[in-house]
């Protein structure tokens, strides 16, 4: 997928948003404290976040403007950031103003805290130029090859004619998929143990304990949280030395076979630090396990909401499936998985970016220790940008590349997610594996809530459907 520089936003039809999104006239620089936002107590904007966040957030916009204040965290200014041109300046900041790596404390009890994604600077630059390696060229047509068959096997066993929760069954297919890139061609003899024990670890995110940074904690409260059940922690820990364990003897059998590729773990064998010493294990399974869930969750959400969409529009559910049946295109498909992306983006706020060195942007100087989020969630259902934004209109892309910083459902900048292209080719091969062998019965006839699932957001109850094996197609077969 390509990306050129769009930063105007993109509305339908193709035409570019009227709005002047410069900084200030005169070039007027004023302090964040200037900046306003909503006059509660710190406690009472963390409950309105996390009960009821869109509709708080699109309040505190309309009262406040393109960027608002809030205080969700004690202490700590959160500065929420909807225009392009303020978005495209975070992305595009000296990595030594702003910082990433502490945003991610809530997932370092899956990601440990070595890898790439607590890096900053010289040293992310460093990791990232090497992992690259594992996501474009070669690793990435024998990936999205591999894609293929991937899901073909993953669908063949999903159960057919009851309703059932479809998102573990799209998340054991995507751990399938990051296998390969982690792995490649020597799949480790323990993966289906591993397989299983991953997706046990990953349960923690049905509790709002998911997003609590829990290995920070002292040993006190480790041991009375671990005596709560519906805290989901004890069993959390469990796994989680059962996939660390599975894990270390991946990477021990594999440097017993000593076949190297460009698979992940091949490409993690090559980097050593300044006194010429290998990655530690730890090390090599802070930078596995990034994969295995960053890897995977972003893209089981917007399967998830692909599905909950074409199965409430059979109109937009025909053309799709004429599409894969002419095959001289997959325009509207690629075009539904970028509305899909844009009117569910799995992390609706962007990854936070903390101040290190004082940075004017859009007329605003923010100080060190502030943190600013870029809102994909504002920013995709802005009436102005797009009309009707609450609407799954896959026709707004037809012929329209999204904006570089107007549509950011993997990040932008530095810290842009490297498997984009990979995500996006997963997507559109379960789409097709789905629209084309199944009708779709719903179990609710609403559009499903949508519900928070560890760091993304998923529709309620997976969404749950039923998969009614199309006749017509299957007697052609």
């Amino acid at each position: 997928m390509t990306h050129p520089d769009p930063n105007d936003a993109v509305v339908a039809g193709g035409a570019r948003c009227p709005l002047d999104h410069g900084t200030p006239a005169g070039g007027t620089v004023i302090p964040s404290s200037a900046v306003r936002g909503p006059a509660l107590t710190q406690r009472e904007q963390l409950v309105r976040y996390t009960t009821r966040r869109t509709q708080f957030l699109n309040e505190c916009k309309s009262e406040f403007g393109r960027r608002f204040k809030l205080h969700l965290i004690p202490g700590v200014d959160f500065f929420v950031i909807t225009d392009p041109e303020d978005v495209r300046s975070v992305f595009t900041a000296p990595r030594t103003s702003l910082h990433c790596g502490n945003s991610n404390g809530a997932l370092e009890k899956y990601f440990g805290s070595t890898g790439i994604a607590f890096l900053d600077e010289g040293a992310h630059l460093a990791r990232r130029k090497v992992l690259t390696r594992s996501f474009k060229g070669a690793a990435f047509h024998r990936v999205t090859a591999a894609v293929e068959q991937i899901t073909a096997d993953a669908v063949a066993g999903w159960p057919r004619e009851e309703v059932v929760d479809l998102h573990p069954l799209v998340h054991r297919w995507a751990m399938n998929v990051i296998r390969e890139v982690v792995y490649g061609k020597v799949v480790p003899s323990c993966w289906p143990q591993l397989l299983d024990a991953l997706m046990d670890m990953v349960e923690l995110n049905r509790h709002p304990t998911a997003m609590l940074m829990v290995d920070r904690w002292s040993s006190t409260k480790k041991r009375l949280m671990k005596k709560r059940p519906a805290t989901g922690l004890k069993r959390f820990w469990g796994d989680r030395r059962r996939v660390d364990g599975l894990i270390a003897k991946t990477i021990a059998e594999r440097l017993e076979v000593g076949e190297l590729g460009d698979d992940m773990l091949s490409v993690l064998f090559g980097i050593t630090g300044e006194d010429g010493s290998p990655l530690s294990v730890r090390e090599l399974r802070d930078e596995i396990m990034t994969m295995f869930v960053a890897g995977t969750v972003t893209t089981v959400s917007a399967v998830c909401w692909s599905v909950e969409h074409f199965s409430r529009d059979p109109e937009r559910l025909e053309r799709l499936r004429a599409e894969i049946a002419g095959g001289e295109s997959d325009e509207y498909l690629t075009a539904a998985v970028h509305e899909a992306l844009r009117l569910n983006p799995p992390l609706p706020n962007n990854l936070a970016r903390q101040v290190v060195e004082p940075i004017v942007i859009g007329g605003v100087r923010y100080e060190p220790g502030q943190l600013l989020v870029p809102s994909a969630e504002l920013m995709n259902n802005d009436p102005e940008r797009y009309p009707e934004p609450e609407k799954f209109r896959p026709e707004r892309f037809l012929g329209v590349q999204p904006g570089q910083y107007t549509w950011i459902p993997f990040g932008g900048g530095h810290t842009r997610c490297m498997g984009d292209r990979i995500a996006i080719h997963e997507i559109k091969a379960m789409l097709r594996e789905l629209v084309t062998g199944f009708d779709f019965e719903r179990a609710e006839p609403g559009l499903a809530a949508a519900v928070p699932r560890g760091p993304v957001v998923v529709p309620r109850g997976g969404p749950r459907i039923a998969l009614r094996p199309r006749t017509a197609v299957a007697a052609g077969r």
